[in-house]
């Protein structure tokens, strides 16, 4: 049994197919809205105030509500409100199953009852660092930071496993890397699949069709992308260890990096599939 998601987990029952699980993903995605975009569609928002909290978002850890609030363009009542919106009408992926008559209601119930049970091991209170990253205050950082990000930023969900010393590393065919040198040194390397990439890479570079159907023939491009996500990481990571005085400093991302002597945490991420991998420097 390792990380899933819900979808993945139905799959593996033989409850549903990989293509009634992306159906219901693409009702999620045309459905589902940002609190930016509500504030948006509810006139509180303009797309450009919208985008500048977004931009901002890059470069701190806040969400985006708490910071519209700090830069003056949201109340704490008008936050409040989206908030509880969003929650209230979001559609999860079982709910989307049921719509498209692909699961009875009762069985969902059902299931997902006996996933959260299955799954309660991996929750984030629960997923604790090896022995070799405890002393390590970047990799909890990182760790803390990277579903967040993936997220906020590519809206890419993420529950991420126990991390393991290990000597077999997915053979996927994006491996990025970047290396943060100092008294909490730390190789961070992002493995994913081509779906997953493109996905990330589009989102972080604003990539229009154009530019990523030009990624998917350009391996370059793609890396490009993923490294501006590992840079974003790795920068929010390095800030916060900084307000406590603890200086690093950041190598430029590369390509294929050299796995050993590391940690290797299964992911599962809501498009395609990728590994986080974790080395003390």
């Amino acid at each position: 049994m390792g990380v899933k998601f819900f979808g993945q987990y139905l799959i593996e029952k033989g409850v549903v197919d990989s293509d009634q699980i992306r159906a219901a993903l693409k009702l999620m995605d045309e459905e589902n809205r940002s609190l930016g975009e509500l504030a948006e569609a509810g006139g509180i928002l303009t797309a450009e105030e919208a985008a500048k909290v977004n931009a901002q978002q890059r470069h701190c850890d806040i969400p985006f509500g708490e910071l519209a609030v700090e830069m003056g363009l949201l109340s704490e009542e008008q936050v409040e409100y989206l908030v509880g919106f969003q929650e209230q009408t979001r559609l999860r992926v079982g709910q989307a199953l049921v719509r498209l008559g692909c699961l009875p209601n009762a069985r969902l119930l059902q299931l997902l009852v006996q996933y959260e049970n299955e799954q309660a091991l991996f929750r984030i209170g629960n997923v604790a660092l090896p022995d070799g990253l405890q002393k390590n205050p970047l990799a909890s950082i990182v760790l803390d930071l990277f579903p967040k990000l993936l997220v906020r930023i590519a809206r890419i969900g993420v529950r991420i496993g126990k991390g393991q010393a290990s000597s077999q590393i997915p053979q996927f065919p994006v491996r990025l890397g970047v290396s943060v040198k100092g008294d909490a040194g730390l190789l961070i390397a992002l493995l994913g699949d081509e779906e997953f990439s493109l996905q990330l890479a589009g989102a972080t570079g604003g990539f229009d069709e154009a530019r990523l159907e030009a990624a998917r023939r350009n391996p370059a491009l793609l890396a490009d992308g993923v490294g501006e996500f590992l840079n974003v990481l790795a920068g929010n990571a390095m800030g916060i260890l900084e307000r406590k005085r603890i200086i690093t400093e950041l190598e430029p991302p590369h390509p294929n990096p050299t796995l050993a002597s590391g940690y290797l945490f299964d992911l599962a991420v809501s498009v395609g599939s990728a590994a986080l991998y974790l080395q003390p420097r």
